[in-house]
């Protein structure tokens, strides 16, 4: 919010796009749904008026897209599923796989809002995917979304497919 104060309402659309985005984050995690939802909106409603001409270079990665999957982590980060599933998945379908990191990241997302879905065969396929990508790198922001994965798997312990994740991923 002082980030927004201080840049103002003539700040680049992208600017004030993530800054809305942040404040969005923030609301959800203080289980503000509301609030973190109109930020939402209104960070889309930056981008949109956002000339690219006069966007700060390091904003180059605020588009649309990215914004559907800030979107999404804050609807999972609220227990929102119905809104957090799809927008994941429409991102993911398009998205570029040589950004594996950012792949794996988005995957646990989806992995988190699906268990929260009730969804636990389709939420351990999609962690699988996830645990796959990342087996090849260390990240310590992946490793702390696995564990996070597990954790929302672990309810589903009895239906075999989460079982089989949780016994090869989680040692």
């Amino acid at each position: 919010r002082s980030a927004l104060e201080e840049a103002g309402p003539d700040a680049p659309g992208k600017a004030r796009a993530l800054c809305f985005d942040r404040v969005a984050w923030a609301n959800a995690k203080a289980g503000q749904a509301q609030l973190a939802m109109n930020a939402l909106r209104q960070a889309h409603e930056a981008l949109a008026d956002d000339g690219s001409d006069e966007a700060p270079a390091w904003a180059y990665w605020v588009t649309p897209e990215e914004l559907d999957v800030m979107d999404a982590r804050v609807y999972t980060e609220l227990c929102k599923p119905l809104r957090a599933v799809p927008l994941l998945q429409e991102v993911l379908s398009r998205y570029d796989a040589t950004h594996t990191r950012e792949l794996a990241l988005y995957l646990s997302w989806l992995a988190v809002a699906l268990a929260d879905a009730n969804e636990p065969e389709e939420a351990a396929a999609t962690a699988r995917r996830m645990f796959d990508l990342t087996a090849d790198f260390a990240s310590s922001r992946t490793a702390e979304r696995g564990h996070l994965v597990l954790a929302k798997l672990e309810p589903f312990r009895d239906v075999p497919d989460v079982r089989e994740v949780l016994d090869t991923y989680a040692a």
